[in-house]
C-alpha cells in the first residue's frame, strides 16, 4: 500500500478517485485518470506513427495533382505538394498524430467487458463516423484534463 494508501485508511479507494465519468448520446463512459507520467508517456506513443503509412497516405492523397494538370494554387515539389500555402505532408502527419490520438485515449476508457488493449483506429473508425470520434476525444480529454479546454484559450 502506498504512504497516502495507508494515511487514509482501509476504505481508500485510488481507483474510484482515478475514474470520472461523461455521457455520450445517453451512454454513460467511464474513463481512467492518467498519472502524470502516463500521460507523458501517451503523448510520446502519439507522436510517432510510421513513416511507411505516412508516405502510402501521402501519395494516395496527392496522386491526382501530380499527374493531372497543373491546377492554380497548386505547387508540387520534389517531395510535396502545397495547397494553398498549406504542405500536404504535414496534413497527413497531423491526421495521423490525431488517430493515434483517439485511440490512445480510447483505450483510456474502462470497458463492462473485455480489454481496449489491442483497440485499433480502423475499429475505431468503423464503429464512429469522424464527428463522434472528435466528440468523444474532447469528452475524455475534459474529463482527464478539466479546465484544459479554458486554459488553452487563455
Amino acid at each position: 500500500m502506498t504512504r497516502l494508501g495507508s494515511a487514509f485508511g482501509s476504505k481508500y479507494n485510488t481507483e474510484a478517485l482515478r475514474t470520472k465519468t461523461f455521457e455520450l448520446a445517453g451512454h454513460i463512459f467511464k474513463v481512467r485518470i492518467p498519472l502524470t507520467k502516463e500521460m507523458d508517456e501517451i503523448q510520446e506513443r502519439v507522436t510517432k506513427f510510421d513513416e511507411a503509412e505516412l508516405q502510402s497516405r501521402f501519395e494516395k492523397m496527392t496522386a491526382s495533382f501530380r499527374t493531372g494538370e497543373p491546377v492554380e494554387g497548386i505547387v508540387i515539389t520534389e517531395d510535396d505538394v502545397i495547397v494553398d500555402g498549406r504542405p500536404t505532408k504535414e496534413l497527413v502527419k497531423t491526421t495521423l498524430i490525431t488517430e493515434n490520438q483517439i485511440v490512445a485515449f480510447i483505450k483510456l476508457l474502462v470497458p463492462e467487458e473485455g480489454t481496449l488493449d489491442e483497440l485499433t483506429y480502423a475499429d475505431v473508425d468503423s464503429e464512429w463516423p469522424i464527428q463522434v470520434q472528435l466528440e468523444l476525444l474532447a469528452k475524455i480529454t475534459e474529463a482527464i484534463q478539466p479546465g484544459y479546454k479554458v486554459s488553452r484559450g487563455n
